[in-house]
C-alpha cells in the first residue's frame, strides 16, 4: 500500500491545482487587467478538458504502459502550472488551464486503476480510498494553503508551488512503481452503453445539475465574501479550511446514513440541503450588512454546505454502483465526467449571473440547480416503485470507495 502514497500525492496537486484558483480569482483578474467573471472561464476551460478529454484519452491511450503514462501525464500537468506561473495573459493562462485539465482527466482514472492491480481484490475500495484520499486533503489543506500563498505573496506562486508537488510526484512514481503494470481499460462503447441506461442517466444527471449549482457559487466565493461579509486573504483561507473540514466529517457521516436509510434517500436529503443552504445565502446577502454578523453566518452556512453536499457524495458512487455492478469502475468513471462537466457549467454561469445580474443572485442560481437535480431524483425514485422496486433499490449495493471532495 505504500507504492499507493504517490498517486495519492499526484491526486492531492491535482485537487489543488481545480480548486485554488476559486479563491485567487480576484487577485489574477486585478494583475491580468480583467474581471472576475471573465477570470471564471478558467474554471470552465479546466473542467470542460477534463470532462471531454478523460472518457475519450482513456480509452485511446488504454494500450500504452500505466507507469509511462502516469508519468507523463504528471510531467504535462507540472509544466502546465509553470506556464500558468509565468504569463501575464489571459488567454494563454486559459490554454494552460486546459492542458492542465486534459493531464488530470488522463492520470486521475490512470490512477485509480494502478492502484486496483497493486492490491488484492478484498483491498480495491481501500486502494481507491488511498488514492483519492489525496483530492479529500486537497479540499481540506491544499486549496487554503494556495489561498493563503496568494494572499501572502503574489498568486504566480501557488501555481509554482503545485508544479512543485506534481515534480515530487513524478520522483515518487519514477521511483515506487513497479515497472510492468496490467493494461486494460474499457472502450469508449462500452462506456455509452452503460450511460445509456435509464437509471444511470437519471442518476449522472442529478450529479450534474447538483455540482453545476454548488459551482455556480463557489467558483466566486472569493468575491462573494469579500462584497458581502467583508472576508479577505488569510480570513478566505480559515472559510476555505471550514468548507474542507465540513466536508471531510460530511464524507464519512453520509456514508453511514447512506447504509442505513439506503443511498437514494441520502442523496436526496443532502441536495435538498443545498437548496435550502443556498436559498438563505442569497437571502443573508441581500438583508445584512457586510461585517462581522455576517462573516458568522457565512462561516456556518459554508460549514453545514461542505458537510451536507459531500455529505451525499458516496451515497451517490454507491447508487451508480448498484444501478450497474458489473460496471462499477465505468459508471464511477462516467460519474467523474459529469461531476467536472457540472464544474465548468457551474464556473460559466455564475459568470453569466454576475455580468447580467449581481453576486447576490449566485445563491439563488445555484438553489435553482439544485432543485433540477432534487426533480431527477424523485423522478428515479418513481421509476424504482413503477418496477416494484424500493427507491433506496441501492441499498445493498457494496460500499463505494472514498469519494473526491468538490464543492458540492
Amino acid at each position: 500500500m505504500s507504492q499507493l502514497v504517490w498517486l495519492a500525492l499526484g491526486a492531492f496537486a491535482i485537487g489543488t491545482e481545480g480548486f485554488m484558483i476559486a479563491g485567487i480569482l480576484p487577485a489574477i483578474s486585478t494583475d491580468l487587467g480583467t474581471t472576475v467573471e471573465r477570470s471564471g472561464h478558467l474554471v470552465t476551460a479546466f473542467a470542460a478538458a477534463y470532462a471531454i478529454s478523460s472518457p475519450i484519452l482513456s480509452s485511446l491511450l488504454a494500450e500504452v504502459a500505466r507507469k509511462r503514462l502516469l508519468l507523463a501525464a504528471l510531467a504535462v500537468f507540472a509544466v502546465g502550472n509553470l506556464a500558468a506561473a509565468a504569463t501575464s495573459s489571459l488567454p494563454v493562462l486559459m490554454a494552460a488551464r486546459i492542458a492542465i485539465g486534459i493531464s488530470a482527466g488522463v492520470f486521475m482514472p490512470t490512477a485509480n486503476a494502478v492502484a486496483i492491480s497493486l492490491v488484492g481484490p478484498e483491498r480495491r475500495g481501500r486502494a481507491i480510498a488511498v488514492v483519492t484520499g489525496g483530492l479529500t486533503l486537497a479540499t481540506a489543506l491544499g486549496v487554503p494553503l494556495g489561498t493563503l500563498v496568494a494572499a501572502l505573496g503574489n498568486w504566480r506562486l501557488a501555481f509554482v508551488m503545485v508544479g512543485g508537488l506534481a515534480v515530487l510526484g513524478i520522483i515518487g512514481l519514477a521511483f515506487g512503481l513497479p515497472r510492468e503494470l496490467p493494461l486494460g481499460s474499457s472502450t469508449l462503447a462500452e462506456r455509452l452503453a452503460v450511460a445509456r441506461q435509464p437509471r444511470v442517466l437519471l442518476a449522472l444527471a442529478s450529479t450534474l445539475m447538483w455540482i453545476t449549482g454548488a459551482m455556480t457559487i463557489y467558483t466566486y466565493i472569493a468575491p462573494f465574501l469579500a462584497a458581502h461579509a467583508g472576508i479577505t486573504g488569510a480570513v478566505l483561507s480559515v472559510a476555505l479550511v471550514i468548507f474542507g473540514v465540513g466536508a471531510a466529517i460530511g464524507n464519512g457521516i453520509g456514508g453511514r446514513i447512506s447504509d442505513r436509510f439506503g443511498p437514494m434517500r441520502t442523496v436526496g436529503l443532502a441536495v435538498a440541503g443545498l437548496l435550502a443552504i443556498f436559498l438563505v445565502t442569497s437571502i443573508i446577502a441581500l438583508t445584512v450588512p457586510a461585517g462581522p454578523v455576517a462573516a458568522a453566518i457565512f462561516f456556518v452556512l459554508i460549514a453545514l454546505w461542505g458537510a451536507i453536499g459531500w455529505g451525499g457524495y458516496p451515497a451517490q458512487s454507491a447508487r451508480l454502483v448498484g444501478l450497474a455492478p458489473q460496471a462499477a469502475m465505468v459508471t464511477l468513471s462516467l460519474n467523474a465526467s459529469a461531476l467536472y462537466l457540472g464544474i465548468a457549467l457551474g464556473a460559466a454561469l455564475g459568470s453569466l449571473v454576475i455580468s447580467y445580474g449581481s453576486l447576490p443572485m449566485l445563491g439563488v442560481a445555484a438553489a435553482l440547480c439544485e432543485a433540477t437535480a432534487l426533480a431527477f431524483i424523485v423522478l428515479a425514485m418513481r421509476m424504482a416503485r413503477n418496477d416494484h422496486q424500493p427507491a433506496a433499490d441501492d441499498r445493498a449495493a457494496p460500499p463505494a470507495p472514498a469519494a473526491p471532495r468538490r464543492a458540492a
